[in-house]
């Protein structure tokens, strides 16, 4: 069957009982969270100290107008650009050259089905014999300390969200905290509108604490502390079950050394009585 693609109204199209729907339930998430994230906002998003990003949502000044926020940090968003720039170079000196999946995959003889696929990683001349990824991933340095790469702070107005108003955020900050995030939420609400800052923002490769793919756990906000508790409960488990099999295996080593010494020892009787 042919895959149907439905296109969902923006939620300024939406009819007011709609919007008012959407409001309600925003609101009543906030005020359920607002003993963890201080009645302001609502989030799936883990907020744990050191948030490049989160998603969020939270009311307008006038109902029944609410937001949907993508938020992130000016290194964030130099993080991904560098990244990209990265990619980018790749391909314009190494052309995609990859083969079909199947390609080289190995049959079996007599079912023909597919049982091993091409396990070995495409290297380019072009790109110092190095995979795409391994090549993009060393250039991240230079391309960080170059300069080339500014980010400001700004946010802008999504008006093709379903749910809400989408809002589109890049700030200035370490990390994104539940302070910042309120602080953030207040300022924008001053006005409702977009905003610019020319001040060009560039980092070193130093300043920017991680360079992985960054992911934010989903989870109720109510839930945040039990889920510490049981991962706690699961670290410490697993430290125990390490130190017993380390006393374990020093136990057996312990044995078998008992045992060559007996047995030696044994052998020294043996030759000493003949």
């Amino acid at each position: 069957m042919p895959i149907r693609y439905t296109t969902r109204t923006p939620f300024q199209l939406r009819s007011r009982g709609n919007k008012k729907r959407a409001f309600n339930r925003v609101r009543n998430r906030i005020k359920r969270a607002a003993p963890v994230l201080g009645g302001k906002f609502t989030t799936d998003s883990y907020i744990h100290g050191q948030n490049g990003w989160i998603d969020a949502h939270f009311l307008g000044t006038k109902p029944p107008i609410s937001y949907c926020l993508a938020l992130q940090t000016t290194t964030c968003e130099y993080r991904e650009l560098v990244q990209s720039r990265a990619w980018d170079m790749s391909y314009e000196l190494a052309p995609e050259r990859e083969l079909p999946l199947f390609d080289s995959a190995a049959k079996d003889p007599k079912t023909g089905h597919i049982v091993r696929l091409r396990s070995e990683p495409l290297l380019y001349p072009e790109l110092e014999n190095m995979t795409r990824l391994q090549w993009s991933k060393a250039q991240h340095r230079k391309i960080a300390d170059s300069g080339d790469i500014q980010v400001f702070e700004k946010w802008t107005l999504q008006h093709d969200y379903h749910r809400g108003v989408g809002l589109h955020a890049t700030i200035d900050v370490p990390f994104l905290t539940i302070e910042v995030i309120n602080a953030f939420i207040d300022r924008f609400l001053m006005t409702e509108t977009n905003f610019y800052d020319p001040t060009p923002h560039t980092y070193r490769y130093e300043q920017v604490s991680h360079w992985g793919l960054e992911s934010n756990a989903l989870i109720d906000p109510l839930e945040w502390d039990a889920a510490l508790k049981r991962q706690a409960s699961q670290d410490a488990k697993a430290v125990h079950d390490d130190a017993t099999r380390t006393v374990g295996a020093r136990g057996g080593l312990t044995r078998r050394l008992f045992s060559g010494m007996h047995a030696v020892a044994a052998f020294r009787s043996d030759v000493g009585q003949a």
